[in-house]
């Protein structure tokens, strides 16, 4: 616990003296990104001691008499799953991020906003540290806070203050469920620590409190319906930034369902029903709606909605097991969802700093306005491929590891009595899924790396400070996807505590494990065949001198930009497949057409609805305007109505 304070001291630092330093840009970048790594490295070290087992679970409760009750600070198997990716991936997004805002520096000042994401990290650190109501509550608002701040950072843009707007409200709601959910617990519990709460847990109203863990949790998730905050604020913040809203900002939400589970015991199996489900919709939905944009951050940011409906299936899977006594089951499910949000930290975060390189270099997000970067942005493009591969669900890369254990669970749940029909059909909507995120991350890759460029550039190249973070991630994606084994130990341990919160025994990983190791070795002889093939045919091919010719152009002297298939043109008859739950609204011009992306939550619910309470606030708005006189007429009008009252009160008598 010292190393991950120490830890969080040094990136505080950090961003500190990147502000202290601003004047002498260079040495700042080298004092801000040592200190960063330094304490990102002490903090990881701590964290990979308690999964292991050869460091203790850590408490800390701080003395005195503080605001909100006693504070206190603990390190579980848990918390230190969860600061493998907060410190791992902030890290590389830090460093990222120094290159990213630097050809900002001649428009605003950028150290605030390296200052303000370091304390966003140590924030974050301290939601899945805290184990009381009060430091949870406060770094939960630190976080919300520096989120807001950071998503402005181009606050003269309307769309900008627009996301903005929408990220705060919600917010806010979030923090309030909050609030009235601890409240419920801490009315039967001696304390307000998380410990006090579970010992008096069992005297709160069960059902209220889950469901204000799941509008508290679930709007920070961005569980569909309450995602709607989600698209605005990932795309108007910078890059960096959106690869932390979406691969470690969510996750809080992720965590503190979890933290839930642990505090509350056993859950009724109508919990469980209402995960699974809601992992289901946002799956789906989700990936719908990204193969609608043609923004290529907020493809990203819906596909986000989508991972978190996968990592729902899994929590949905493993509280159905601790609701009906599975512990196979529900140590499945849980692992399964654990896995899941590491590895979608790591390639979701990894392709946000791949479309923040791709818009570094061509000043646009705009998927139609792209095409054959590959060829200007090879690194870029290489990464962003990685990550396509991996958040599709493709072997050998660390996605497939995760879906493959939520599989696993399910398939186990389905062979359990009263669960096999409903289990099937997650299943199918898990099949559903892959299938549709197949196609938006081939549309997406497509439309921006292949085929030729859609409109006139001068010559592009990438920022090296922009590369190095991107390759760190994409290696990263590999090792866990062709060594499983590193992370699949690990997330069993975490599931340990969340088993042992449900009240039941965890089941042995003799599932899981033989399978992660059978993948290591499947991928290891694959691949070493490979290589061995690729040899032997450069060895037997002869040498040929090339002979150059003009490409086939399919009847044409020269193929132009404009004869290869768009974005849209790509998605959009898959779409019209759905039905109106995904179909675009198309809009047709004088010899032009195109297709705009609706989010149906937002603009068919919650817009409508925001508009009818302002139009009825604008109706009363007089009532508030005027001369002092109408005001003093308000008065006297109140008051005879009060003596009109109390006088017919006396008349009917007791």
């Amino acid at each position: 616990m010292i190393r991950l304070l120490l830890g969080s001291v040094l990136i505080v630092a950090g961003g500190l003296s990147r502000l202290i330093l601003h004047r002498r840009a260079r040495l700042a970048d080298l004092v801000y990104a040592a200190l960063l790594l330094g304490g990102a490295a002490l903090g990881l070290s701590s964290a990979i001691a308690v999964l292991r087992g050869s460091g203790p679970a850590l408490l800390v409760e701080l003395p005195g008499s503080l605001p909100g009750g006693p504070w206190a600070f603990g390190l579980d198997r848990l918390s230190a799953w969860f600061l493998l990716a907060i410190l791992g991936v902030g890290a590389c997004a830090a460093v990222f991020g120094l290159g990213y805002l630097e050809p900002e520096r001649a428009h605003r000042p950028v150290a605030p906003a390296h200052g303000l994401f370091s304390l966003l990290l140590v924030a974050l650190v301290g939601v899945v540290t805290a184990q009381a109501m009060a430091p949870f509550l406060i770094a939960w608002e630190v976080m919300a806070l520096c989120g807001y701040l950071l998503i402005m950072f181009e606050h003269e843009q309307a769309e900008v203050r627009r996301a903005g707007f929408i990220y705060i409200a919600l917010t806010h709601v979030s923090m309030l469920a909050l609030l009235a959910m601890f409240a419920a617990l801490s009315a039967h519990a001696d304390g307000r620590t998380f410990a006090a709460l579970a010992a008096g847990s069992g005297g709160a109203t069960r059902t209220l409190v889950l469901l204000l863990t799941l509008v508290g949790f679930g709007i920070k998730a961005g569980v569909v319906p309450l995602h709607f905050w989600l698209p605005g604020a990932h795309a108007a913040a910078p890059s960096h930034v959106s690869a932390v809203l979406s691969g470690l900002m969510l996750k809080m939400g992720i965590y503190g369902l979890l933290r839930m589970l642990c505090l509350l015991g056993p859950t009724p199996a109508w919990f469980g029903w209402t995960l699974l489900g809601l992992g289901v919709v946002s799956g789906v939905l989700g990936v719908l709606w990204a193969l609608g944009e043609h923004d290529l951050k907020r493809v990203l940011a819906y596909s986000s909605v989508e991972n978190i409906g996968i990592i729902l299936l899994g929590m949905g899977t493993g509280a159905l097991g601790l609701a009906y006594g599975r512990p196979g089951v529900a140590m499945l499910g849980f692992a399964g969802a654990l896995l899941h949000t590491l590895n979608h930290a790591l390639f979701k975060s990894l392709l946000f700093l791949g479309a923040g390189s791709v818009l570094r270099a061509t000043g646009t997000r705009v998927i139609e306005q792209l095409g054959g970067l590959a060829r200007e942005l090879p690194w870029t493009a290489l990464a962003f491929g990685v990550g396509s591969v991996a958040i599709v669900g493709l072997p050998p890369l660390n996605g497939f590891v995760s879906e493959w254990v939520v599989v696993q669970g399910l398939l186990e749940g389905a062979r359990q009595p009263g669960l096999l029909a409903v289990l099937v059909l997650a299943v199918t909507g898990l099949g559903l899924i892959a299938a549709l995120a197949l196609a938006c991350f081939t549309r997406a890759v497509g439309g921006v790396f292949l085929g030729q460029a859609r409109r006139p550039r001068g010559s592009l190249r990438e920022q090296p400070g922009l590369v190095g973070a991107m390759l760190v991630l994409a290696v990263a994606c590999a090792i866990v996807g062709l060594v499983p084994v590193i992370v699949v130990e690990p997330a069993m341990a975490a599931t340990g505590v969340i088993m042992a919160g449900g009240g039941i025994a965890a089941a042995s990983p003799s599932q899981v494990m033989p399978g992660a190791a059978t993948l290591s070795g499947a991928w290891a002889v694959l691949i070493g065949l490979g290589a061995l093939l690729w040899y032997l045919r450069r060895r037997a091919q002869p040498v040929e001198v090339p002979i150059q010719g003009v490409t086939w152009g399919c009847g044409y002297a020269e193929p132009t930009s404009r004869m290869q298939y768009t974005a849209g043109s790509f998605s959009t008859p898959l779409l019209l497949a759905f039905g109106s739950v995904a179909a675009p609204e198309v809009e047709r011009t004088a010899g032009s057409f195109r297709t705009r992306a609706r989010d149906r939550v937002l603009d068919g619910l919650v817009g409508p609805l925001w508009r009818g309470t302002r139009a009825l606030a604008n109706a009363f708005r007089p009532l508030q305007l005027g001369p002092v006189t109408r005001y003093l007429q308000y008065i006297v009008l109140t008051v005879l109505l009060l003596l009109a009252a109390l006088f017919a009160s006396i008349v009917r008598g007791p």
